[in-house]
């Protein structure tokens, strides 16, 4: 900038800018960019995991019940499907997914580590190592497997244990088995798999394929999907609804 009289040009700015910066003011300025960062990117971390995996799951959902009904318009409904066994319903699903690699008899298709519930208590172990466990690995980043024997017909007889601790028949009706799926399906041996943060339950039906606990209301889904030292076989296993009924995983990272 000149002045009027077009002499030397004058600068106008502050005497603060002028004198610049001090080395002690410019190690503070960084030392409280450095304190926010470690409070910030943290949370920035969870947030983009969480919304990978959100968004995986929900990939593997819709990729899960395109092929139901794939199956169903070439074999019928459900309750006619020949299910023998484990492998059978995985077979049945099978022709309709974009497979990468089959895991029927041999080991390999999923993380190395164990498979725990929610909170922490063992559960299935190193499934990868299982063979009784038939598992496929699929295009897309998951996999899929069945630890539970089919039911043919889709209904079967069994007990379960009231609040009283005491042992009650009941005879179910509209479950025809279910698949779990697995998104961190190429973690090490160390790596902890999660019910409901690394793996999640669908429950197939006459109707469709769905999450574990999508008839249940909202106080019961909650009671399931949380980190508390509740029953082993059902912790962490409603946590596929809660994603698809509120859009977040709070009960993993919402602490």
């Amino acid at each position: 900038m000149e002045n009027g009289g077009g002499g030397a040009p004058v600068n106008n700015a502050p005497e603060w800018i002028l004198s610049g910066f001090t080395l002690a003011e410019v190690l503070i300025t960084l030392g409280i960019i450095g304190i926010i960062a470690a409070m910030t990117i943290p949370n920035l971390v969870k947030k983009w995991e969480e919304r990978a995996i959100i968004s995986k799951y929900k990939k593997m959902y819709s990729t899960l019940a395109n092929a139901y009904y794939m199956a169903v318009a070439d074999n019928g409904n459900p309750e006619h499907w020949a299910l023998s066994d484990r492998a059978s319903l995985l077979k049945i699903f099978e022709p309709y997914l974009n497979v990468t690699e089959r895991c029927y008899d041999k080991r390999g298709c999923v993380s190395d580590g164990d498979f725990n519930s929610l909170n922490g208590t063992k559960r299935f172990g190193r499934i990868s190592q299982i063979i009784d466990y038939p598992k496929l690995r699929l295009n897309g980043g998951f996999s899929i497997v069945v630890f539970d024997p089919p039911h043919n017909g889709c209904e079967y007889d069994t007990t379960i244990t009231d609040s009283s601790g005491n042992s009650v028949p009941l005879h179910v009706q509209n479950d025809c088995g279910s698949i779990s799926g697995v998104i961190n399906n190429t973690k090490g041996k160390d790596y902890i798999n999660y019910l409901g943060k690394d793996h999640f339950t669908f429950v197939v039906s006459k109707k469709g394929i769905y999450p574990y606990g999508y008839k249940y209301s909202d106080e019961e889904v909650k009671n399931s999907c949380t980190k508390e030292k509740i029953a082993a076989n059902t912790n962490g296993a409603t946590c596929g609804t809660w994603i698809l009924r509120y859009d977040n995983m709070d009960y993993f990272y919402g602490e």
